[in-house]
């Protein structure tokens, strides 16, 4: 009986070619840089780090903003504030005049 390893010497080695590291490297990098692209270093990650910040506050103290503010075709502002820009005065509820409302109304008697 014949021994496998003896056959093995036997055969012919076939020539190889060495690589040079730079081409092996480049070749690596332009395989793997579609895999990389959205990792970050850990020096990236800590400039992102220091752009952060905290987000506002989602419950703020104080009566509620209305949501929107009402343009001037819209008639009466809502939402409270100052008063018309435009001038005008409150009028009394029974006499219509201004200057007074309808508590203070000269015109009504008082029992």
């Amino acid at each position: 009986m014949s021994n496998p390893l003896e056959k093995a010497h036997q055969t012919r080695n076939l020539p190889t070619t060495t690589l040079p590291a730079r081409e092996v490297l480049h070749t690596a990098e332009a395989a793997l840089r579609p895999l990389l692209q959205g990792i970050q270093t850990q020096e990236q990650l800590d400039t992102q780090r220091e752009r952060i910040y905290d987000p506002p506050s989602l419950n703020p103290k104080g009566r509620p903003r209305t949501q929107r503010l009402t343009g001037p075709t819209e008639g009466r502002a809502r939402g409270g504030g100052a008063g018309s820009s435009n001038g005008q005065r409150n009028r009394c509820g029974l006499c219509h005049q201004t200057g007074h409302n309808r508590t203070t109304c000269p015109t009504v008697r008082k029992e």
